[in-house]
């Protein structure tokens, strides 16, 4: 049986509401209050010495931050039906953030109740900048950069995704490539579910798509022309969809080289000049800025994806860029 603190704090966690009481951070459906993308999470105060996050169901494999008064602890493989406030918690006021960490592919973590044994408070306001990041891998460098201006953060991500076509297994990929999978509320969600509200429009918009396109196994080598086609067609795509005017960012990537597969294609100079050919071309209809992400050379992460130390060589890029740009 709940105890009376506990069902009073439920009932004021609902009067308040969710602007007041339980924030969600990121791209989260309210309706399945399903973290899917990288990022996403809940964010609430209470005044008390305990609180509880409530799991309605997990599915597949998803790590995890959870962010106590700014004290963060990762969780590789969150388990169970809920997760709480550490037993040792003093009695007074605390802020708790759960962030999902792992990629939409590998899993969702679905909220239900969050209880306390004290009482709710009003959530911290939510941040004036605001930073959308579009990416292919699971990074470092956007976290960096919103830190740095204090801004909240959406990251929209797949493993494997390209702006054309996605990466080459060998076999014919029938996924959503990005400019779809942009318009799902969660990760599964249904194509065009994401009303794409005024309020989550975002000042910055970093675009990190191109490294699966370029690769090219049993598939022709991808035309310049046609991926700085379908760049500019994806900026006023997402300009159209938020009806509003964000600065975008338009990122290489460290992993094209201009040796591999051969120095003819030299992949990396080739995105690089395209995506400024593609800024030429939006040129008076959107804002567009290239930030070259150099090459990673010999250190390299898992599956050679960049490591800390080169997602912090981005991280200085963008926020140099954006500093300038939005005179942030």
């Amino acid at each position: 049986m709940l105890s009376r603190n506990t069902l009073l704090s439920i009932l004021i966690l609902a009067a308040l509401g969710p602007a007041e009481a339980l924030r969600y951070l990121g791209r989260v459906n309210p309706a399945t209050k399903e973290l899917t993308w990288s990022n996403t999470g809940v964010s609430f105060t209470f005044t008390g010495s305990s609180a509880t996050i409530g799991f309605e169901g997990l599915s597949g494999t998803s790590s995890a931050e959870l962010i106590i008064d700014r004290k963060s602890t990762y969780i590789s493989n969150l388990s169970g039906m809920s997760i709480s406030t550490p037993v040792n918690l003093t009695r007074g006021q605390h802020t708790v953030t759960l962030r999902k960490s792992s990629e939409a592919l590998f899993g969702s973590i679905y909220i239900s109740n969050v209880t306390t044994d004290g009482r709710f408070g009003a959530d911290v306001a939510p941040s004036k900048r605001k930073i959308e990041v579009i990416e292919l891998i699971s990074e470092g460098y956007s976290v960096r950069t919103a830190a740095a201006f204090k801004a909240d953060l959406s990251i929209i991500s797949w493993s494997g995704i390209g702006i054309i076509r996605n990466y080459d297994s060998g076999g014919s990929d029938t996924g959503p490539i990005m400019p779809v999978r942009h318009t799902k509320y969660g990760a599964n969600d249904a194509d065009n579910s994401y009303p794409f509200p005024r309020s989550d429009a975002p000042d910055a918009v970093v675009i990190n798509l191109g490294t699966n396109d370029f690769g090219h196994n049993t598939r022709p080598v991808l035309s310049a022309t046609d991926y700085t086609a379908a760049v500019v067609k994806f900026v006023k795509q997402i300009k159209s969809s938020y009806k509003t005017n964000p600065a975008f960012f338009l990122l290489t990537s460290p992993m094209l080289n201009d040796g591999y597969p051969s120095a003819e294609e030299a992949q990396h100079t080739t995105q690089f000049n395209a995506l400024n050919e593609a800024v030429k071309q939006l040129n008076g209809t959107a804002k567009a800025t290239v930030v070259d992400w150099p090459l990673q050379g010999s250190d390299l992460g898992c599956d050679y994806h960049p490591t800390p130390n080169t997602n912090e060589i981005a991280a200085g890029k963008l926020i140099a860029a954006m500093g300038k740009v939005l005179r942030w």
